[in-house]
């Protein structure tokens, strides 16, 4: 067997594994607080009006509908994991559509975050605003 260092602690471990078991857990554990924050940061600056929108029941139930529908993403094939609105709830038609069922479609994350130029850098997004690839 192959063992390499720890890169946390410096203690032998086999290789292939990315730290030690004791590691592992204060790692695990570490990630799991930075998740809470930035969940807790996320929710502070997100509108409470959206927030209540997609905590309901009827968006709820309609994306149930809507992914049970179509199983696979609009854009790439794979299977889609999230409901995207054609027309975004942000401006005043696509408040008016939140709900209506051709105003919706399934989409992977990955497209989802895409198309909503999600996790890209500052620069890539204001790019992206602009037209630019």
């Amino acid at each position: 067997m192959i063992y390499k260092n720890c890169p946390r602690c410096k203690k032998l471990m086999p290789y292939g594994k990315t730290y030690c078991e004791s590691c592992s857990a204060i790692i695990a554990a570490e990630r799991k607080k930075r998740k809470a924050e930035n969940d807790r940061r996320y929710n502070q600056r997100r509108d409470a009006k959206y927030k209540k929108f997609y905590n309901s029941d009827p968006w709820k139930s309609l994306s149930e509908a809507r992914l049970s529908r179509d199983k696979h993403c609009s854009f790439c094939g794979k299977p889609a994991q999230e409901v995207d609105h054609i027309i975004e709830i942000q401006t005043p038609e696509g408040w008016a559509r939140r709900l209506d069922w051709n105003n919706t479609r399934s989409v992977c994350t990955v497209c989802h975050n895409i198309r909503h130029n999600r996790f890209l850098s500052r620069k890539k997004r204001k790019s992206a605003a602009h037209g630019g690839g």
